[in-house]
C-alpha cells in the first residue's frame, strides 16, 4: 500500500526540515531600573522601569576600566547615562565604593554629577572574545556628599 508510505515519508522530511532550521538568534535583554529621592542629582524624583522596546533603548558597552549605561525615553528626550568605573583593570564580580576609588558618573538631560559618593555590586559578569554578553548589577549614587538624596538602581543585560 503506497498511502502510508507517502504519510512515513511526509512525517519524515517534516521532521528532518524542523531539525535543520536554525535557531533564532536570542533576543538581546536590556534592563534598567532606577528610583532617585528628591534632590538626587541629576535624577531627583524620578524612577522608571526601560527596558529596549519601541518606546524605550537601553544600550551597554565597556571600554577599559569603565562600564556605560546609556537609557533613553520619549525618543531621546529623556535620558539617563551612567559610567561605573572600577579602581583599576575591568570590573568583575564584586561590590565596589567610591572610598576604594570606584565611580558612578550620573548624566541626565544635560546635568551630570562627578563628586559622587557611590557603590556598586556586581552580582554577574561575563565578556566572550569581544564583548560583555551578560550582567547583573545594583547601584547606590550620592552626588556632593555621603549623606545626599541617593538614586538607586539595578541593571540587567543579556546579549
Amino acid at each position: 500500500m503506497k498511502f502510508p508510505r507517502a504519510i512515513t515519508t511526509l512525517a519524515l522530511a517534516a521532521g528532518l526540515a524542523t531539525a535543520l532550521t536554525p535557531a533564532a538568534a536570542a533576543e538581546t535583554i536590556a534592563i534598567f531600573d532606577f528610583t532617585a529621592e528628591q534632590g538626587a542629582h541629576p535624577v531627583s524624583g524620578r524612577s522608571g522601569h526601560w527596558t529596549t522596546s519601541p518606546e524605550n533603548e537601553v544600550r551597554f558597552w565597556e571600554n577599559g576600566a569603565t562600564l556605560r549605561v546609556d537609557a533613553e525615553t520619549d525618543h531621546g528626550f529623556d535620558y539617563i547615562a551612567l559610567d561605573f568605573t572600577a579602581p583599576s583593570g575591568p570590573l568583575q564580580a564584586g561590590t565596589y565604593s567610591h572610598a576604594q576609588g570606584a565611580h558612578i558618573l550620573a548624566i541626565s538631560n544635560g546635568l551630570g554629577c562627578v563628586d559622587d559618593y557611590s557603590t556598586f555590586t556586581i552580582d554577574h559578569i561575563e565578556r566572550d572574545t569581544e564583548r560583555l554578553v551578560a550582567l547583573d548589577a545594583t547601584f547606590e549614587q550620592r552626588c556632593g556628599s555621603p549623606t545626599s538624596p541617593a538614586l538607586h538602581g539595578e541593571i540587567h543585560y543579556r546579549r
